[in-house]
């Protein structure tokens, strides 16, 4: 039993082993195919094998550049990736072929960025990591009833729900068609630019919708006003998750308070499909609002961790404006690292 660096994957194998094992969204076969279909980078998987039977696998991806090779464990907005396996002898394995792919290739910056749903401590025993860097998941547990679970809303959510029911906002669900892609779009576009936030280009859509099927696979709720779409939510399936994506509000219309009620629908849409993890993804330390609007739908919290090994003295010669610009969608290193960066 070995491990080994494959470049190309029989998706069909990859999902049948998925069904063993505990997984994130982040790791399902559609979501690597849209990060191929999204990334200017090459994908890649560490393997191990018994005859035709897959026992571990980590999906990575990396991106070549004239200042080094950065890996992911995932790329993207901070996906969760790492090792999929049942067995600790299976992914010491492969966290042993990382490491020495990582020295014997001259890598810039290698990261893992663990599962927030998993408790094992994998990554301390066998990855030589050099850095670690902080964060945070909020999830909604749906182990409850519709009713019971909205009693444990905070009381200021149930007002928001209650005065979008009075204020005759209409829900419906759709998929990405392109008037539905364009208006989404310019919203989270427009959103993301008071927020100073990253954008993702309209590609994004076009690929959930060839990739993903609509109504099993992904959703998009759209919040109606008067007949005017003024929110929209998009939210991923996988295994036991719904994965709380992509929200976008016409903010002239916040105070109707639309986006609370697509969040409902999508939760009991959820409840319905017995699925069992609603997660409203990560939030950064230092967003108080972010952090209290996702608590308020009874949201617990859960930390991770990305783990780091970089060659800093390396990255120390690299202009940090040009390395950010060379690893777009690429998590290279905590930059706190560097005191008074130039």
């Amino acid at each position: 039993m070995k491990a080994e660096i494959i470049e190309n994957i029989d998706w069909m194998e990859y999902d049948s082993f998925l069904d063993s094992v505990n997984s994130t969204f982040f790791h399902s076969s559609k979501f690597l195919q849209l990060l191929n279909n999204l990334l200017d980078a090459q994908s890649f998987f560490i393997e191990v094998k018994e005859g035709n039977k897959i026992l571990g696998i980590i999906p990575l991806f990396i991106k070549d550049t004239k200042y080094g090779k950065v890996l992911n464990s995932l790329p993207y907005f901070g996906s969760y990736g790492g090792v999929l396996s049942e067995k600790i002898e299976v992914s010491k394995l492969m966290l042993d072929e990382l490491n020495n792919f990582n020295q014997e290739n001259e890598v810039l910056s290698s990261v893992i960025i663990e599962d927030p749903f998993s408790d094992n401590n994998i990554y301390e025993k066998f990855y030589k990591f050099n850095s670690t860097d902080s964060r945070l998941a909020q999830c909604t547990i749906l182990d409850k009833s519709e009713n019971e679970l909205f009693n444990t809303l905070e009381k200021r959510v149930r007002w928001s729900l209650k005065k979008s029911t009075k204020t005759n906002i209409d829900v419906k669900k759709t998929d990405l068609n392109e008037n539905i892609i364009s208006e989404f779009y310019q919203l989270h576009k427009k959103n993301m630019e008071t927020k100073g936030g990253q954008i993702k280009n309209e590609d994004f859509f076009r690929f959930v919708k060839k990739i993903f099927n609509a109504g099993k696979e992904y959703d998009v709720f759209v919040g109606y006003y008067d007949d005017i779409p003024i929110s929209f939510l998009l939210v991923f399936y996988h295994n036991k998750f719904t994965e709380y994506y992509m929200p976008a509000q016409n903010s002239d219309y916040k105070n109707l308070q639309s986006s609370s009620k697509l969040i409902w629908e999508s939760i009991k849409k959820s409840l319905n499909q017995k699925k069992y993890y609603y997660n409203f993804g990560g939030t950064p330390k230092n967003n108080v609002s972010l952090y209290r609007f996702k608590r308020g739908w009874n949201a617990s919290d859960y930390n991770y961790r990305y783990f780091v090994y970089r060659d800093l003295e390396r990255i120390k010669e690299i202009d940090l404006n040009e390395l950010k610009k060379a690893y777009e969608n690429f998590y290279v290193f905590p930059y706190d690292d560097i005191q008074n960066y130039h």
